[in-house]
């Protein structure tokens, strides 16, 4: 079942093959560092998140599913959900690990919060308007 689950999130990336860039931002340093990449799916409405701190493929081959869910609009903002996929008694389930937020404050991009990882001095940013060819600071 979990190869079928992967194979699905390869073919809503290729769908639509825009890819957007993660980043670890460091508030304190002002520096921001490769988090990995999302991938917006047209037909689910939400992205498909690859974040390498999370990444467990080395033990069983397989990448952790992570989306990121819009879940409330407002005028100003909209809010987001992280969720991952657990496999449990040949059950998908969605448990939600993290919310994220765009609005004018965030100019534009999605910050994340998953604590412990993120706080007041670090952020996960996905860059809605970075393009493919920009490289790690």
């Amino acid at each position: 079942m979990e190869k079928v689950q992967n194979k699905q999130v390869e073919e809503s990336t290729k769908k639509n093959p825009e890819m957007h860039y993660l980043w670890w931002h460091d508030n304190r340093g002002h520096k921001r560092f490769s988090a990995g990449r999302a991938f917006y799916s047209v037909d689910n409405g939400d992205f498909c998140v690859h974040i390498n701190l999370l990444e467990t493929s080395s033990k069983n081959g397989m990448r952790d599913e992570y989306y990121l869910k819009p879940v409330l609009s407002t005028n100003e903002s909209i809010y987001f959900r992280l969720e991952k996929v657990i496999h449990k008694n040949d059950r998908t389930l969605r448990v939600c690990v993290g919310e994220g937020i765009k609005n004018s404050q965030t100019n534009g991009d999605i910050h994340i919060q998953i604590e412990p990882l993120t706080g007041v001095n670090k952020k996960l940013i996905l860059k809605l308007d970075e393009k493919k060819e920009q490289v790690n600071e």
